[in-house]
């Protein structure tokens, strides 16, 4: 089989991680051959870096050019669907940075498109690929815990320098930074969810959205899911990742939902109990290549992967009764009032 040819639109910071990921994770599945940027200085810079002779500051371009298999949108939301349609269009598989979609409704419709079209698209909820996550879900399908009750994940940083397109945008820390914890929450539980209620808390003068959030999200299969995100938390940085069930429990607990070591605790009723010390060399970089060889893999086999865009709905929904709720001062929103929007 034929490699996949991947191209990077956005050449900024984060595509680093991209590109690095994939070089260390995709073997002979794919690699990157184009990069694609309005800015022609970044674009030079990130493609002499890595050897990339294709070179677009268009992305019309880099759709039509036929150079592409399969692209890694890494722009600000505002602007992907001019990105998604077309690339959807041409047949070319899609691997998203989340939020893929500024509301659920924009995000439906880019899944529509792609399935009507036979396309893969997939999210990059990177972070749901590393050790301690994988392990987590592993333990679950073997039925460690039983079946699962309530899902508590927390996450303190000191974070309080947002720069860049970050700090302009009005939905902030629950749809660009908690959408990572909110999402491991609904594959987990994996049930549809009901209702959400959050409440949210603006402390940082130098953004325009949202630093700290509480929510509590119910599911259809009768499981709690919780999530507390502070991006002030000045000292004692901590992400936690706690799931209860009918059998036992599992927790990860690490300095950092980012770090690349993680301990793993699995305790069961009938006595078992286990603790795995997780640690891999540059985790978080080799993620973003694994999440990219999942959407390969799936565009070769017509699978739904763990990150599909379909999946991710359920997020963005989350996401959405999120904001209406703390918009409300912390009422009960029913994802059916998202749905139906």
């Amino acid at each position: 089989m034929a490699k996949y040819r991947i191209g990077l639109v956005c050449c900024g910071g984060i595509a680093n991680n991209h590109i690095q990921g994939c070089k260390s994770v995709l073997s002979d599945l794919g690699e990157v051959v184009a990069g694609c940027d309005p800015n022609a200085e970044t674009l030079n810079s990130f493609c002499d870096q890595y050897d990339l002779l294709l070179r677009f500051t268009d992305v019309e371009s880099l759709i039509g050019s036929g150079e592409v298999d399969v692209i890694a949108l890494l722009t600000p939301p505002a602007v992907r669907s001019e990105v998604i349609f077309p690339a959807i269009e041409r047949g070319i598989h899609l691997l998203i940075e989340k939020p893929f979609g500024e509301t659920y409704a924009d995000a439906e419709s880019f899944v529509l498109a792609a399935e009507q079209a036979g396309v893969a698209l997939a999210i990059n909820h990177e972070l749901g690929f590393m050790k301690d996550i994988t392990l987590m879900h592993e333990a679950h399908a073997a039925g460690a815990i039983g079946k699962i009750r309530y899902i508590a994940h927390d996450q303190f940083q000191n974070r309080t320098r947002v720069r860049g397109w970050r700090s302009q945008e009005t939905r902030l820390e629950i749809s660009i930074f908690s959408i990572h914890l909110i999402d491991r929450i609904r594959q987990i539980a994996d049930s549809p969810p009901k209702s959400v209620t959050g409440v949210s808390r603006k402390w940082n003068p130098d953004v325009k959205g949202e630093t700290c959030t509480s929510l509590t999200v119910q599911f259809e299969s009768g499981s709690v899911g919780t999530m507390d995100s502070n991006w002030h938390a000045l000292t004692m940085p901590e992400n936690r990742f706690r799931v209860d069930g009918t059998k036992g429990s599992m927790l990860s607990v690490k300095r950092a939902v980012v770090a690349d070591e993680a301990t793993i605790h699995i305790e069961t009723l009938d006595g078992n109990i286990e603790q795995h010390d997780c640690y891999e060399d540059h985790a978080f970089t080799k993620s973003f290549g694994e999440s990219m060889r999942q959407l390969l893999l799936s565009a070769n086999s017509g699978q739904e992967p763990s990150h599909s865009g379909r999946g991710n709905l359920h997020t963005m929904q989350i996401v959405d009764a999120a904001y209406l709720s703390a918009e409300r001062g912390g009422e009960l929103v029913k994802v059916e009032e998202i749905i139906n929007q």
